[in-house]
């Protein structure tokens, strides 16, 4: 077997192991605060870590989700019930954070 194959397979072993591993409370944590629409410098400052840290955190839980995105993360995190805030906008069917949904709202009736 080739070592490029080889690598391949190693690879895949672990991004699905890394799949069925529960999120940790500090990842839930960081995409709770991102689903509130912070950002990596916002979460950082709230939580007192740095935003390095945030981001190792982040990109942690898009691996166990499956997601390639924050926003796919976000929307698997709220499908799941593993974070708040999942609210379906009525004008493009989009999964949104509540706060988006206000203004959304808001708009639509002015």
């Amino acid at each position: 077997m080739q070592a490029s194959q080889r690598i391949a397979d190693q690879r895949a072993v672990q991004r699905t192991r890394s799949e069925t591993q529960p999120l940790t409370e500090r990842e839930v944590e960081i995409l709770a605060l991102m689903g509130k629409g912070l950002s990596v410098k916002g979460v950082a400052q709230t939580l007192g870590i740095s935003p390095g840290t945030v981001t190792w955190h982040a990109k942690n839980s898009y691996i166990k989700l499956g997601a390639c995105s924050r926003e796919v993360a976000l929307r698997k995190a709220r499908a799941q019930k593993i974070i708040e805030g999942i609210v379906v906008c009525e004008v493009c069917a989009c999964a949104m954070a509540s706060r988006s949904w206000v203004s959304v709202q808001a708009l639509a009736q002015a």
